[in-house]
């Protein structure tokens, strides 16, 4: 099986030697735990060995991407004009528009690496209408991607959200955000089941201070390593650990809860 290098010292080790081509992985996660950088990171990694590559953002915009970028040393600009790099700030409240821009844009540069911050907000833009995607994907005219305003997002919406997103051909990382003390994965609790892997993000209190910690929970076709490790920001970006004394000691934290 063809993988992706993460890009992030110390993952690809527990990733089975990185991301399967082709899947789709939620990196999820609560307020301050790395989740942009982390994905603008493996975006980073691949365009600056020739692989094309998209961020799409629904909460940010373009330049204040590009600043958090330049924050850790990486040249987006270079990148950019050579036609690897590209960062899509979605400026409608249309979905089913938004989503045929990326289909659009993946095709154009044949798109390798892909990632969409936040699929949480990408489906609450979903709630306001009903989407003609999906009915092209269900090939029925009265069935829907998403539900009206004020309704709950349902299973079937989130399958069929990240089924068009895996049509693409790309292997796509998905932002999710989640609540620090939740026993969930997701906000939604079901992007966690569509995706092909889970990547969480958390900041937990130990030995006296706040710090991160990084965990694989499942990627499809892969021997993972389940070890909950230490994650640090470094002038060039996140590094995990992956020392046994470090992995036991944060273990040992994590079972006293």
């Amino acid at each position: 099986m063809e993988r992706a290098s993460s890009g992030i010292p110390g993952l690809d080790e527990l990733l089975d030697g990185g991301i399967p081509r082709g899947h789709s992985v939620l990196v999820t996660g609560g307020c301050g735990t790395g989740k942009t950088v982390l994905s603008l990171q493996y975006l980073y990694h691949g365009a600056s060995r020739g692989e094309p590559s998209l961020y799409v953002t629904f909460e940010e915009s373009k330049k204040k991407i590009r600043a958090q970028m330049k924050a850790f040393n990486w040249d987006v600009e270079v990148l950019e004009e050579k036609g690897l790099f590209e960062i899509y700030a979605v400026d409608t409240e249309d979905l089913d528009e938004a989503l045929s821009k990326v289909k659009e844009k993946t095709e154009k540069q044949n798109t390798k690496r892909l990632v969409i911050d936040s699929l949480t907000t990408m489906m609450e833009h979903g709630v306001v209408y009903t989407s003609q995607i999906s009915k092209d994907m269900s090939q029925a005219v009265s069935s829907t991607i998403f539900t009206r305003r004020n309704q709950s997002l349902t299973r079937r919406d989130i399958y069929q959200a990240i089924g068009f997103i895996n049509n693409l051909n790309t292997t796509c990382i998905l932002v999710s955000e989640v609540g620090e003390q939740s026993k969930y994965l997701s906000r939604d609790t079901i992007s966690e089941f569509a995706s092909d892997g889970v990547i969480l993000l958390e900041n937990s209190t130990v030995l006296g201070g706040l710090e991160r910690l990084l965990s694989v929970r499942k990627m499809r076709g892969s021997a993972i390593k389940m070890d909950i490790l230490p994650m640090s920001f470094r002038e060039t970006g996140i590094e995990v650990s992956s020392t046994e004394t470090q992995t036991s000691k944060w273990a040992k934290h994590r079972h006293k809860k």
